[in-house]
């Protein structure tokens, strides 16, 4: 797929895509400072409305772009000026990372993540920092740190979470590209909810290196929410890859993910549901699923109604999540524990009532479940669904349980369709595919088979041309 825009432009504006940035510089018409002074001034502008971005290195993004434009083309990357957010959850450093955690603001790591210093390599500019909530434990973007992120499609509403940062500063023009991560939906659901595309790679596609190998057993994966399937797939691109001693490293891909998704995508054979394995779909986002499943067939691809079995998985989820934050509680230093929310204390407390035994249970039973699963895709190529079950929440709203489980059983009704795939490890990603009619994105989302990202690009690529979104913007001025 070459650089060619998707329409004309004299210049670098708050929404002008990755790839039509890199374009503009490798032709001369553009430079990365400008790209930077652009993506700059959107922050200034919009960030204060919505709280998307908490932490901002704008002296250190201008330096980098100056030390980019000094370049010679030789030298450039895949990603040459190209500005990018990370998730308050990735180590970067010049940024803090807090993990949405009022006992870790301040915190500054000293270290690159692998994913960050792959972006860096590529030439990409860090802007700053996204909201998530605290260890990434709630569907909803607020903690007690930074407070909440709003909806730029009506700052009534949350982004929905934990990515919500990540998806609100895309969708208002903070950067093309944000580094996000999903552990049962969280780069999927607040790409629904904000109308950007959320891409959750194969287990082992992304590493998490250095400071871990794993998160959650595996399930958490580090992913790229962007405005086009394009601009996910060149993230990817410069993402993807192993590093030795990781757990699930896949073997390096073999072709770009990108120019997959210039390939026809031909006749993809397409499942589809609205049916969750537990919980029930709003009527709006039926409604939206359901014109999304015609536009998919008016592109070729072959239509069934069939769905695997996604029965389950709930319980093992709840008991890896709720053992791994007990094992994050336990570095936080006695002295501020009082600092961390009561529902993050309450899960803690859950994970450290379970024993050994119920962990190795979960996993196995986990895994088990995960390869009936994974055999669906031996008939189909994807599976689309709705991503979220529910629209974008109003702000201040969430399970209000009393426990642990209580109120992740209510979040796993939003997230029926996502977290399932976290489990199996699968790629997924979340499409915009259209807005109710008091303007409230809804996504869908599209599973591909274990690795399959270029399949699932491919397909994703063509619904994009069926039902374009890119020119799209929210009433932020």
């Amino acid at each position: 797929m070459d650089d060619a825009p998707t329409h004309t432009t004299d210049g670098p504006t708050a929404f002008t895509s990755a790839v039509e940035l890199r374009g503009l510089v490798r032709d001369g018409r553009s430079s990365a400072v400008e790209i930077t002074e652009a993506v700059l001034t959107r922050l200034e502008k919009v960030n204060p409305l919505l709280n998307a971005v908490i932490s901002v290195r704008a002296e250190g993004a201008l330096a980098d772009a100056r030390t980019a434009d000094a370049l010679p083309p030789e030298r450039r990357g895949p990603l040459h000026g190209v500005p990018f957010t990370v998730k308050d959850v990735n180590e970067s450093t010049d940024l803090p990372v807090a993990y949405g955690s009022l006992p870790f603001t301040g915190y500054r790591p000293g270290f690159d993540s692998e994913a960050v210093a792959r972006l860096r390599r590529a030439g990409g500019i860090l802007v700053g920092g996204t909201n998530m909530p605290e260890f990434g434990l709630r569907i909803t973007t607020d903690n007690r740190a930074f407070g909440a992120t709003r909806n730029p499609w009506n700052t009534e509403h949350g982004p929905a979470g934990s990515s919500g940062g990540a998806a609100a500063a895309v969708a208002a023009g903070i950067g093309p590209l944000a580094l996000a991560a999903d552990g049962a939906g969280s780069v999927r659901a607040p790409a629904s909810a904000c109308g950007v595309v959320g891409l959750k790679p194969s287990r082992g596609r992304v590493p998490w290196a250095p400071s871990t190998q794993e998160q959650w057993a595996g399930y958490v994966v580090n992913g790229p929410v962007a405005r086009t399937v394009a601009d996910a797939a060149l993230m990817l691109d410069v993402l993807a890859g192993p590093v030795p001693g990781e757990p699930y490293g896949l073997p390096a891909p073999s072709g770009s993910f990108l120019a997959a998704c210039g390939q026809p995508a031909g006749r993809p054979r397409v499942a589809y549901t609205a049916v969750p394995p537990h919980g029930a779909v709003a009527p709006e986002v039926l409604a939206v699923f359901e014109r999304a499943v015609g536009a998919f067939a008016a592109t070729g691809a072959e239509m069934v109604e069939a769905a695997p079995d996604l029965g389950g998985l709930l319980d093992p989820l709840l008991t890896v999540m709720a053992a791994n934050t007990a094992a994050m509680v336990r570095g936080v230093p006695p002295q501020r524990l009082a600092e961390l929310e009561s529902t993050t204390l309450d899960t803690a407390r859950y994970g450290e009532r379970l024993g050994a035994a119920d962990y190795c249970g979960a996993v196995a039973a986990a895994q088990g479940r995960a390869a009936e699963v994974v055999r669906f895709w031996e008939h189909h190529d994807v599976l689309l669904t709705p991503t979220l079950t529910v629209l974008p929440p109003p702000l201040g709203t969430a399970p209000q349980g009393p426990g642990f489980v209580e109120r992740w059983r209510e979040y796993a009704d939003w997230l029926a369709f996502t977290y399932p795939f976290n489990i199996t490890g699968q790629p997924a990603v979340s499409l915009p595919a259209g807005r109710t009619p008091d303007g409230l994105p809804v996504g869908i989302q599209m599973v591909g088979a274990p690795g399959g990202e270029a399949r699932l690009l491919a397909v994703a690529a063509a619904f994009e041309r069926a039902l374009p979104w890119a020119d799209e913007r929210p009433p932020l001025g």
